[in-house]
């Protein structure tokens, strides 16, 4: 009995060092498939081209979380570190160059990462343990010299301003447009260019791949993010409405894992929106996503594609529709997806279930109030209204002119009240520092931007916008001159002195 008792006991510890020893071997294994991300002083600066061209900031670093969801990051100026998780062979990391095009990296598991910059702001990466894969990093830094254009790739430039320069440079020339004319390149030139990266980048993957230092999984990654980069460079040039078709074969969940494959379905609901007649004719406008929302909804898409498909409509929607239209598209999407996190959110975010008689506001501080109540409490002054947001180039480019205006009529009965319309509370709180507004009393987001009846009264679909109201509270102007017009104060003097 007592044997007995004493072999049990053996096997008892045996199995549990056994089991130990899976548990350690099976977290050694977890340790060893993240990937560690450091960043050193990276922090890209804005970016105009010699004539002017510029984009609103785009995040500078994109990644997909454990949860399958994409996040958008921004580094601590000085250093900082996220890690990576993947059950591939690799994660893709993104990190934007210049606010105009994505560089992305397929990092192999389990390395351990720093990311520098070179004097222009490009994004070079050094492997701490692997020195021999820098080569492969960095492999698209060496393919762009002597093939950019304003600092940017071919591509680049083949999908957006500079196809309109070179088409309409005969009048540009002939009306002197500088700025224009600093930003020009033949179209001929850019398409020698991209074809000379596409051979040169095609020629390295291949070489990769014989010298067996990638594998086939990173190899045809590559080769997909050479597709990528094909379709933007066709999307302005090209004429066939039904090309969106040739895109759907690569429309796979077996991609959601990939930053790049959000840009890829970018490109999509772009082709996919030339071929709808009535979005092709107005430019590609807001107006007719619910007809693409329709469109894509009858497809045969995977869950995953589907839902992140129909979650970049809804957000079209409703930024731009009436919240009859977005409540009506929520429930379509919660049907189809399941999604409750994003149907929740939008309708948190746009106040649909708020008094619709009401403009509803919140300060910098969380405090609440409405348009009614401000205009009660500034009786007796004139009041100016700004209706801006971040997002919007011009309405931020009257803000110097704005502040101007402001010292001009400090210590009398004006009041200059901002607006933040159809934005997002953490891009308004940045951008109101960005411009001075911080501060200011009347600094303002609007909650319910697409439930407001006041909106729709005074037809608000463009901004800036810029309304005043005089000291009874009467709305006496409802196109204000803008900051930077001389006529602001003219206006703004005769409804004083009353």
């Amino acid at each position: 009995m007592k044997k007995n008792n004493i072999s049990q006991t053996v096997l008892f510890v045996l199995l549990i060092f056994f089991a130990s020893c899976k548990a350690d071997k099976a977290q050694s294994e977890n340790e060893s498939k993240a990937i560690v991300v450091c960043f050193d002083r990276y922090n890209p600066k804005p970016y105009k081209t010699a004539g002017g061209i510029a984009h609103l900031p785009i995040p500078k670093v994109s990644y997909m979380d454990n949860k399958g969801n994409l996040v958008r990051y921004t580094p601590q100026t000085s250093a900082d570190t996220i890690v990576l998780t993947s059950v591939d062979a690799f994660a893709e990391l993104a990190l934007s160059y210049r606010d105009f095009e994505y560089i992305y990296f397929p990092i192999v598991q389990g390395d351990t990462v720093t990311i520098t910059m070179d004097s222009q702001d490009y994004p070079l990466l050094s492997s701490k343990y692997h020195p021999e894969r820098n080569r492969i990093y960095n492999m698209n830094y060496k393919l762009r010299k002597g093939r950019t254009h304003s600092g940017l790739e071919a591509k680049t430039c083949l999908g957006s301003d500079w196809v309109r320069i070179a088409q309409s440079i005969d009048v540009i020339r002939a009306n002197n447009w500088t700025s224009l004319l600093a930003d020009y390149c033949p179209l001929d030139s850019l398409h020698s260019m991209f074809n000379s990266y596409k051979a040169a980048y095609t020629d390295t993957i291949n070489l990769f791949k014989q010298q067996q230092i990638i594998s086939d999984k990173i190899y045809n990654h590559y080769q997909y993010l050479l597709t990528l980069k094909d379709y933007e460079s066709r999307r302005i040039l090209n004429e066939d409405t039904t090309f969106y078709r040739r895109m759907e074969a690569g429309i796979s969940d077996e991609y959601a894992s990939y930053p790049s494959y959000h840009e890829y379905l970018d490109y999509y609901l772009w082709f996919t929106n030339q071929h709808i007649p009535t979005i092709r004719k107005s430019q590609g406008r807001s107006k007719d996503w619910c007809q693409t929302f329709d469109e894509l909804s009858a497809k045969p898409f995977q869950p995953k594609s589907m839902q992140i498909l129909l979650k970049r409509c809804i957000k079209e929607i409703s930024e731009n529709f009436s919240a009859q239209d977005v409540n009506h598209y929520l429930d379509k999407y919660l049907q189809i997806t399941q999604d409750t996190t994003l149907h929740n959110n939008i309708k948190e975010q746009y106040n649909l279930s708020a008094d619709a008689n009401q403009l509803l506001l919140e300060d910098i501080q969380g405090k609440t109030t409405n348009l009614s109540l401000l205009l009660k409490k500034h009786k007796g002054k004139v009041i100016y209204v700004d209706f801006w947001a971040s997002w919007c180039v011009p309405c931020r480019e009257e803000m110097a002119p704005s502040a101007k205006l402001r010292e001009l009529y400090k210590g009398k009965d004006v009041e200059f009240v901002y607006l933040a319309y159809n934005d997002t509370k953490s891009s308004w709180k940045k951008a109101a520092k960005q411009e001075g507004l911080a501060e200011i009393e009347n600094n303002f987001i609007i909650t319910n931007s697409k439930n407001s009846k006041t909106l729709e009264a005074i037809k608000l679909e463009l901004i800036p916008r810029y309304i005043i109201f005089d000291k009874q509270g009467s709305l006496v102007e409802m196109n204000a001159p803008k900051p930077s017009d001389e006529q602001a104060t003219i206006v703004i003097n005769k409804y004083l002195k009353q």
